[in-house]
């Protein structure tokens, strides 16, 4: 499996607090089934830089090597929803996935900014293809789902968090995102860990229950094929959602 959205590289946000528990946290990864991690510190919300994180992933990787724990860890950030992204991507200073064309923009956990269509659509037309986080957990989107309805039109993909859907974020998340998944709203379930105990970095009983929700076969994509294609850089096809009304 593939984890699309991790805070797992030490020290340089509100995920792991060293380097010990990121150790221990791709150990967990990897008894659950992850191969691929993709680390995901904030920016906006941290002082973080491409450059930062490029260099502690290098770090992190190689402390993965030395005590042969068979991770494949990749760069990334997971960036607030602001302007500032157009300044960065025209100075090539905006960290992508993998260097991809495919970036993280982290949902806020009340109000989406009043542009948030008009930001997708702009990245969209310069070639990036963002993909929104989280957005079962964000309280405007648990009052309107049909909200990403025009986030899809405009361009964008959609990650759900595992712990969401194992009930572990509270009963509006969960509520939100079995409809979510159920109405073909999300294609990428992603760990968001933030450490061994706040959103560990498991997906398979988020994988089990997902595939009740919306077949096996679906499911698994949005652990396996999908995160693949897009570190990989690849266009991802994605189903048309199901409108709100229907099961």
């Amino acid at each position: 499996m593939v984890d699309l959205h991790a805070h797992i590289l030490p020290g340089i946000d509100d995920g792991s607090l060293s380097l010990e528990e990121s150790l221990k946290m791709c150990s967990m990864a990897y008894q659950d089934g992850i191969r691929t991690i993709v680390a995901t510190p904030h920016i906006g919300k941290f002082p973080n830089t491409k450059e930062i994180i490029t260099q502690k992933t290098e770090e992190l990787k190689e402390e993965l090597k030395a005590q042969k724990i068979e991770i494949d860890l990749l760069s990334g950030a997971d960036y607030e929803f602001t302007p500032e992204i157009f300044t960065l991507l025209e100075s090539k200073s905006l960290l992508t996935i993998n260097q991809s064309r495919y970036l993280l923009l982290d949902t806020p956990y009340s109000l989406l900014p009043p542009n948030i269509e008009k930001l997708i659509g702009g990245l969209v037309l310069k070639g990036i293809i963002p993909i929104v986080t989280h957005p079962e957990r964000c309280l405007e989107l648990q009052g309107d789902l049909g909200i990403l309805y025009n986030l899809i039109k405009a361009g964008a993909l959609i990650q759900v968090t595992a712990s969401s859907i194992i009930g572990k974020m509270g009963p509006k998340a969960k509520e939100s995102v079995d409809l979510i998944l159920k109405h073909k709203l999300a294609y990428i379930i992603a760990t968001d860990t933030h450490g061994i105990n706040k959103r560990p970095p498991l997906l398979s009983e988020a994988l089990e229950i997902a595939s009740g929700i919306i077949g096996k076969e679906m499911a698994l994509a949005m652990v396996t094929t999908i995160p693949q294609a897009i570190i990989e850089d690849r266009e991802v096809v994605i189903p048309k959602p199901l409108p709100l009304n229907k099961a």
